[in-house]
């Protein structure tokens, strides 16, 4: 791991201790320096904001799963990421709440729509339909409702369940593209 990424990794780890305590809307970069023993522009040269941070970290927990060289989209792939998730429950709780211009739900829900129309478009090596584009929206809003409930504890979904029906319920022209796209070498760890 380079510095560059453990330099991340403790501004991410302190952000994750501090939200125990403290809502998203009052943790102030400042704070989070001291904490970390560092100044305001080290988190400057990396993160343009708390919330960019929280976007790497997501990205982080996404790569673990997606980030690999060989392309999977399965049930036990969506588990997979689901249980990563599970592991900072807290910090996607606290930080799912928040409502700002630049919310978690906000960046996630871009990050799955775009992801799904470069998958899509590459695979097929044509541009999007406007119904591909329905299609990968509609699923990307029912997945993320779902995800929501399962993540606030409103509902008795499990973990199995919600993959399984994430999976099942993608269009099938999305589940190709997946199965054949390699996140690794896509933008979004650029």
């Amino acid at each position: 791991m380079t510095l560059k990424d453990q330099t991340k990794l403790l501004f991410a780890k302190e952000l994750e201790t501090m939200l125990k305590t403290i809502p998203m809307d009052k943790i102030r970069i400042v704070d989070l320096c001291k904490r970390c023993d560092t100044i305001p522009q080290t988190f400057y040269y990396h993160f343009h904001d708390k919330y960019e941070l929280v976007a790497w970290i997501f990205l982080y927990d996404f790569s673990l799963i997606y980030g690999d060289k060989k392309p999977e989209y399965s049930i036990t792939s969506i588990k997979r990421n689901l249980i990563q998730m599970e592991k900072r429950k807290t910090f996607y709780q606290r930080t799912y709440t928040d409502h700002s211009q630049n919310s978690i739900n906000q960046y996630i829900q871009k990050f799955n729509i775009a992801s799904a129309k470069a998958a899509v478009e590459n695979f097929y090596q044509t541009k999007l339909t406007s119904e591909q584009e329905y299609a990968i929206k509609y699923h990307s809003y029912g997945s993320m409702g779902l995800f929501n409930e399962w993540l606030n504890n409103l509902s008795s979904i499990t973990i199995e369940e919600l993959a399984t029906f994430q999976y099942q319920h993608t269009p099938e022209f999305l589940k190709v593209a997946y199965q054949n796209y390699s996140f690794r070498n896509s933008k979004i760890f650029k």
